[in-house]
């Protein structure tokens, strides 16, 4: 029933009102949106270090964000396999984009931490990413930036 409390009418695909035809179009929206993604991420670690792999840019972020972290922590929080994530991190360190450090509260653990190398270059990078993101939404109207960032928080349960 509709709010109205009719029966939805059923488009050609045979879903009230095309939604098939409408969740195909957001498909198709959203692969684009996640190839310029992929795209953009190859762009950043490459800016960083020719080279730099994504997956080691996104374990930089995820370090700049964080600061020190222990190895488990990190693989956990990046989904990553410890094994894939000890590869990024011998890059990384042997870039100079990397440390690895006594854990203060515990003598025996070990913490990755970016250097000040690693935090300058990822900030230039965000930076620039900020400013073609607000160019690109300058003209749109208020109304829209909010309706889109609630629709995107609706999308998928947390």
């Amino acid at each position: 029933m509709t709010s109205s409390g009719t029966p939805p009418t059923a488009g050609d695909d045979g879903f009230p009102d095309g939604l098939e035809a409408r969740v195909g179009v957001l498909e198709r929206q959203f692969a684009a949106l996640f190839s310029a993604y992929r795209t953009r991420l190859r762009q950043q670690a490459t800016d960083v270090d020719p080279a730099l792999q994504p997956s080691g840019f996104r374990t930089l972020q995820e370090l700049v964000d964080r600061g020190p972290v222990g190895a488990g922590e990190l693989a956990e929080s990046l989904g990553f396999d410890k094994s894939v994530l000890s590869r990024q991190l011998r890059q990384l360190e042997s870039l100079g984009l990397v440390s690895r450090g006594q854990d203060p509260a515990d003598r025996r653990a070990v913490v990755i931490s970016p250097t000040d190398d690693a935090v300058a270059r990822m900030e230039r990078i965000r930076t620039g990413a900020r400013d073609e993101f607000r160019t690109n939404l300058a003209e749109w109207p208020t109304r829209d930036l909010d309706e889109l960032a609630r629709l995107l928080a609706n999308l998928w349960p947390r």
